[in-house]
């Protein structure tokens, strides 16, 4: 998420270090990039639509989920203050939980092993260069971002500098239409061939990537980045049935979900509070969304 964002977030620092405290900026940014269109979890797809896109990062929402959390860790004590514990918390809430250890171990392995061949193939002033016919060309970073990314960046970019062409011609079109026509045609045609050119270059970038493991290994990031979120959600649209689950659940996400090892997203938090309601609410609201 926004690249020209993450790039200014990221210059200037090491990428993906391997400290897991200091990983939380990078995770968040990761975050960021991998929660691509028609990727989000269940439980926010069902529900209205979130409060905000897929490209806010989880410390945005930071006070909105200590503050969850926070009202579970409160009940928890009041439930203990009580004196009489409550049942062992069910297997399924456990195994939520130790697919999330294992989704955050997997993304930080394939994190460093991206990181590695990104230092040793891709250093940070790596740039995809695209000459343009009208002269001059539009240049996009490779360190960070995918390959579609840049694409897209750069598609946006050519088009823009042929529009801007395109309407110096408004003048001439009025005083002398055939040749305003043509060349505006000229303008079109060269416009299509520099994108030819784009589209090349991004193949030709992939195959020498590929060539050297890092097309793979960013793609694993991405996919393990992905599984990682999807674990954290099911945990948050765990529903709890004991006190002992409220306070099991609400202790994980104090620890994984307050900035240590990044926030919770926009989906999360929905996910989160909608757990609290009773199901038969559950089921009226998303009959009356459907």
């Amino acid at each position: 998420m926004p690249n020209t964002n993450v790039r200014a977030a990221a210059e200037g620092m090491p990428n993906y270090p391997h400290n897991p405290q200091s990983k939380s900026f990078v995770r968040k940014v990761l975050m960021f990039w991998h929660a691509r269109a028609g990727s989000e979890p269940v439980v926010s797809n069902t529900l209205p639509e979130s409060f905000m896109n897929q490209h806010v990062d989880r410390r945005a929402l930071l006070a909105s989920s200590a503050i969850a959390t926070a009202a579970m860790a409160v009940a928890s004590q009041e439930a203990r203050a009580g004196g009489a514990p409550g049942p062992s918390m069910s297997r399924e809430l456990e195994g939520l939980i130790e697919a999330k250890h294992a989704a955050y171990a997997r993304f930080i392995a394939a994190l460093d092993v991206a990181e590695e061949l990104e230092d040793a193939y891709l250093p940070k002033t790596a740039e995809l260069y695209v000459p343009l016919s009208i002269g001059g060309g539009q240049s996009r970073t490779l360190r960070y971002g995918d390959l579609e990314e840049v694409e897209a960046d750069l598609r946006v970019e050519v088009k823009r500098r042929y529009a801007e062409q395109r309407q110096k011609l408004v003048a001439l079109a009025k005083v002398a239409p055939d040749l305003g026509k043509q060349s505006t045609a000229a303008l079109r045609k060269a416009e299509q061939a520099d994108l030819r050119t784009l589209k090349r270059l991004i193949k030709d970038e992939r195959a020498r990537r590929s060539a050297v493991g890092l097309e793979q290994a960013i793609n694993e990031r991405n996919e393990a980045s992905d599984a990682e979120r999807y674990a954290l959600n099911a945990v948050c649209a765990y529903r709890c049935t004991t006190m002992e689950e409220h306070r099991v659940k609400a202790e994980f996400l104090l620890e994984f979900a307050t900035g240590k090892f990044g926030d919770l997203q926009p989906e999360d938090v929905d996910a989160l509070l909608w757990s609290f309601l009773p199901e038969e609410a559950l089921e009226a609201a998303v009959k009356a969304v459907s």
